[in-house]
């Protein structure tokens, strides 16, 4: 049993190292959100939990001497153990939604990301200009709503950005819708899918974005009443924010659900 115990805890110590730098990784690149700050608390916790087992277990027996202590110890544990089931629920279910495939020739939606001040795509936004390119090339008949407005730090919008790289790849104008006025991914879908009802366009479509953000786009997408198959064209998420991302969606779910 001991032997067990200590192989459960030096597999645990390892993986809190490894995820704690994997989430450490993007404050390098100035990425630094309620992903990795979270993450690597979590980290932090699995690893003094492990090494200082001891010290947890007299504190446990110390909290049980008096009614209270034990029932706020034992309050959370099953939050702990609550979160927990939470967390790898949602991760499953974003895993899921990610591999959804489109309908053929599904009108796409190409979610903005930001654009630097140059004129050049951000990394996630260039990342879902060739995830668009490749559905588009795939399906002939595709039309592709690109969605994003202008923020405050951009030189243009995010739709014309991703129009002038398409096109400079191959893809027929017409086959490129712009909408500028969106500012976030709510007004992205609302605003798409009020452009293809005016122009009479399949009303299955597919959403171009990373595939941690398909589950809340598909939450958005039902509240607003579509009633389309919903299908995922993934971009490329750089691996250094992977968790990071995933993570940070654990928090932003119930907050759009509860808009």
């Amino acid at each position: 049993m001991k032997i067990a115990e200590k192989s459960v805890k030096a597999v645990l110590i390892a993986l809190s190292i490894f995820f704690g730098g994997w989430f450490i990784l993007p404050v390098l690149s100035g990425v630094i959100c309620i992903g990795n700050i979270f993450g690597v608390l979590i980290c932090g916790f699995v690893f003094l939990r492990c090494v200082f087992s001891k010290w947890f277990k007299r504190l446990k027996y110390k909290c049980y001497e008096n009614r209270i202590k034990k029932f706020l110890w034992r309050f959370c544990q099953a939050g702990i153990a609550l979160f927990t089931i939470y967390a790898i629920t949602v991760t499953c279910a974003m895993l899921y939604f990610s591999t959804v495939v489109p309908e053929e020739n599904s009108t796409l939606i190409t979610l903005g990301a930001m654009v630097r001040k140059n004129g050049v795509p951000s990394g996630s936004l260039y990342a879902r200009i060739n995830a668009s390119y490749d559905y588009l090339s795939q399906n002939k008949n595709a039309v592709d709503i690109l969605s994003g407005g202008k923020g405050d730090n951009e030189c243009m919008t995010e739709a014309q950005c991703m129009f002038d790289y398409l096109t400079a790849k191959g893809i027929d104008k017409d086959r490129l819708i712009m909408e500028e006025k969106s500012t976030n991914t709510e007004s992205n879908i609302k605003n798409s899918y009020q452009i293809i009802e005016e122009k009479n366009l399949p009303k299955n479509i597919a959403i171009a974005t990373d595939a941690y953000h398909q589950l809340r786009a598909r939450i958005i997408a039902s509240k607003l009443g579509i009633k389309g198959h919903i299908g995922a064209v993934n971009s490329k998420t750089p691996r250094s924010v992977i968790p990071t991302y995933y993570v940070r969606e654990w928090f932003a779910l119930p907050v759009e659900i509860l808009k």
